[in-house]
């Protein structure tokens, strides 16, 4: 996977899903490093969501970040990552919904594009 700054890096084992209800509305991805749960600096989080403009509020993401914890389990993860903008209050609360807590706040690295932002944890135990 090339970065950015043109940096190649070994790209993570990774899942993604489409959100659909008839039509396209998003996508969310779990990644996650073998024998660690650490993630490469370059990576945020074990989860990323976006969902389109006009199908939001209608609880796509909700839904999805469900399924995708599943998913997780099933990987043997203890716990999952997200990382928001402070700003995203969706997003922030997409992730508290589905059972997750704020670990800190924190400035995202310049290659991330240092924004202000916020890392939550959702156990799977």
């Amino acid at each position: 996977m090339i970065l950015p700054s043109g940096e190649a890096v070994p790209r993570l084992p990774g899942a993604r899903r489409w959100m659909w209800d008839g039509e396209y509305c998003g996508a969310i991805s779990l990644r996650w490093q073998p024998g660690t749960m650490d993630l490469p600096p370059y990576c945020l989080g074990h989860i990323g969501y976006a969902v389109v403009p006009w199908q939001r509020r209608r609880g796509h993401a909700n839904e999805a970040l469900h399924q995708m914890l599943d998913i997780a389990r099933a990987k043997r993860l203890p716990h999952v990552d997200i990382v928001t903008d402070v700003d995203n209050t969706a997003s922030q609360a997409v992730a508290l919904a589905c059972g997750a807590q704020i670990v800190r706040r924190f400035t995202a690295p310049e290659t991330s594009g240092s924004f202000a932002a916020i890392l939550f944890r959702i156990s799977l135990g």
